[in-house]
C-alpha cells in the first residue's frame, strides 16, 4: 500500500529520474514534472506530502514555486535542492519557508533521511480542519452562479459517505473536477485519488491497468504490475469515461464492486481493496444499457448517487471569473507573454459565447490568446489570430439567430447586431468594436431599421 506520495520538479528530465530512483520503494510513489507551472497544476490536483524542487529552473525557478505552493498549502514541507551551495542561498530558502536545503551531488540516505522527517513532521491528516479541507477541496470550481453553488452543495453532503458516485455532463465541464473535490473533502483525503480513463487505454490492456498482473502472466508481463485499484487503496479511483469500458471487462469491474476483492491477471490470490469508485460519462448509460452496450447491473450500483455538472452555457454568469483565472494560469505558462489581461469587451463577448466545449474550450482559447495576441490588454480583434470565425461564432452561437435559409441578407446583419447588443447590453461603441464598423455605421443601420426613425441616444 502506498503511504506516501513525493512530487519531484526538475527541468533536467534524467536529474529528477535520478531522484524518484533513490526515493522510490514500497510505501513511496513519486511524479515527476520539469517545470513550475507543471508542479503548480500537479499540486492543485493531488495532495502530495512533500514536494522536492530544483532551485535553479527555467522560467519559474524553485524559490518562486516555493511562495505560490505556501499560498495555496501552507503546510506542504517543499526540500529545496541546488548544484550551487552556498550559505546565502541556504538563508533565501529558509526565508522562504524551505523544509530543508540540499546541495548536489547529495548522498541518498540524506536525501531520503530528509523526506522522512519532512513527512513525519507535517502528515497530510494534520494539515487542515474539516471547514479549511471543504475550502480548499472546492477551489477548483470557480463561480459563484446558482449552479455552481448547487453543484458545491450537492459535493458537501456527498464527500462524507463512501458509495460509489456517477457524474454526469458534456465534455468539457470539469467532470474530473468535481470527482476530485469529492475526495478532496472526504475522509479519504489523505489517501490517494487515482484516475483511469477508459477510453483512452487500449482494451487489451485496460484490465491489467486496472486490477494488475503477475510476472508472467501474458506475453510480455516481465514483472508483477499492481493494479490502479490498489494503488487506490484506502482512497478513491476515478473511473472517467465509464461508458467506453468493454462489457466483458464491465463483468469484472462489477465482481470487484460488489465484493471488494480484486484478484490480478495470471494470479489465483484474491486482494482485499477499501475504494470508493467515482465515474464519470458524457453519455446516457440508459440509452447505452438499451442497446446492449453497457450492463444494467452495473449501472444500477454506479448510479448510487448522481451528479450533473452544468454547462458553461448554463452558467454564463461565471465566465469572467474565469476568464481572469485562465489568463494567469496561462501566463504561468508562457511568462514570455506580455499579455496581462483581457478587455472589458472582449469579457463580454466571451460571456455571450455558446461554448459547445465548455470550460475546456474556453481555458484553451484564452492560451491562445495569451499566447499571440501580443498586447498588454487582449481586444476582440485578437481572435482573429486564435480562429478566424471564432469572433462570429460567439457573437452567433448555435441558438442565437433568428433567421432561416429564406432570410435576407439585410435581416441577418439585422439580427447580428441586435443579438451583440443585447450581449454588451445595449452599448453602442463596445458593439461597434466587436462588429468591425465605425459606430456611425452602426446608428445609420439602427436608423434605417427603426420604423418611427427616432434617433437613439448614444450611450
Amino acid at each position: 500500500m502506498t503511504d506516501r506520495w513525493v512530487l519531484i520538479v526538475d527541468d533536467d528530465h534524467e536529474m529528477a529520474l535520478a531522484v524518484a530512483d533513490i526515493l522510490r520503494s514500497g510505501d513511496t510513489r513519486c511524479e515527476l514534472v520539469t517545470c513550475g507551472a507543471s508542479a503548480l497544476e500537479a499540486c492543485r490536483r493531488f495532495s502530495f506530502d512533500v514536494v522536492v524542487s530544483d532551485i535553479r529552473m527555467a522560467g519559474m525557478d524553485g524559490l518562486e514555486l516555493m511562495a505560490h505552493l505556501r499560498q495555496m498549502q501552507p503546510a506542504l514541507p517543499v526540500i529545496l535542492v541546488t548544484a550551487e551551495g552556498s550559505i546565502g542561498g541556504a538563508v533565501e530558502a529558509a526565508k522562504h519557508g524551505a523544509f530543508q536545503y540540499l546541495v548536489k551531488p547529495f548522498d541518498g540516505n540524506e536525501l531520503r533521511g530528509v523526506v522522512d522527517e519532512a513527512v513525519a513532521r507535517h502528515p497530510r491528516s494534520l494539515r487542515a480542519s474539516p471547514e479549511s479541507l471543504v475550502e480548499s477541496g472546492m477551489s477548483e470550481l470557480l463561480g459563484s452562479s446558482a449552479a455552481m453553488m448547487k453543484l458545491r452543495e450537492k459535493i458537501h453532503l456527498v464527500a462524507a459517505a463512501s458509495s460509489p458516485v456517477l457524474v454526469m455532463g458534456e465534455t468539457g465541464t470539469g467532470k474530473e473536477l468535481v470527482a476530485q473535490a469529492i475526495h478532496r473533502c472526504s475522509p479519504r483525503h489523505a489517501r490517494p485519488f487515482v484516475t483511469v480513463n477508459a477510453a483512452a487505454v487500449p482494451e487489451s490492456l485496460l484490465e491489467s491497468e486496472m486490477f494488475g498482473h503477475v510476472r508472467g502472466a501474458f506475453t510480455g508481463a516481465t514483472q508483477t504490475h499492481r493494479g490502479l485499484f490498489n494503488e487506490a487503496n484506502g482512497g478513491t479511483l476515478f473511473l472517467d469515461e465509464i461508458g467506453d469500458m468493454p462489457l466483458g471487462l464491465q463483468s469484472k469491474l462489477l465482481r470487484v464492486l460488489q465484493s471488494g476483492e480484486v484478484r490480478s491477471v495470471g494470479s489465483g490470490r484474491l486482494d482485499c481493496v477499501n475504494v470508493r469508485v467515482i465515474a464519470a460519462t458524457h453519455r446516457s448509460l440508459p440509452e447505452l444499457v438499451k442497446e446492449g452496450r453497457f450492463r444494467e447491473d452495473l449501472y444500477y450500483r454506479l448510479d448510487v448517487i448522481s451528479i450533473k455538472v452544468p454547462p458553461l452555457r448554463a452558467r454564463k454568469d461565471d465566465i469572467p471569473r474565469l476568464a481572469t483565472t485562465f489568463v494567469a494560469r496561462a501566463r504561468e505558462r508562457a511568462p514570455q507573454s506580455v499579455v496581462s489581461s483581457l478587455s472589458d469587451d472582449l469579457v463580454a463577448l466571451l460571456s455571450a459565447g455558446h461554448w459547445p466545449g465548455n470550460v475546456r474550450e474556453l481555458q484553451s482559447t484564452i492560451e491562445r490568446l495569451v499566447v499571440l495576441a501580443g498586447a498588454e490588454v487582449a481586444e476582440p480583434r485578437h481572435l482573429d489570430l486564435v480562429d478566424g470565425e471564432l469572433g462570429l461564432r460567439l457573437v452567433t452561437g448555435t441558438d442565437a439567430l433568428p433567421v432561416d435559409l429564406h432570410s435576407t441578407i439585410d435581416e441577418v446583419v439585422h439580427a447580428h447586431v441586435e443579438h451583440v447588443l443585447a450581449c454588451t447590453e445595449g452599448h453602442k461603441a463596445r458593439a461597434a468594436k466587436i462588429l468591425g464598423v465605425d459606430l456611425s455605421t452602426l446608428y445609420r443601420w439602427q436608423q434605417k431599421w427603426r420604423p418611427n426613425g427616432d434617433r437613439d441616444p448614444a450611450r
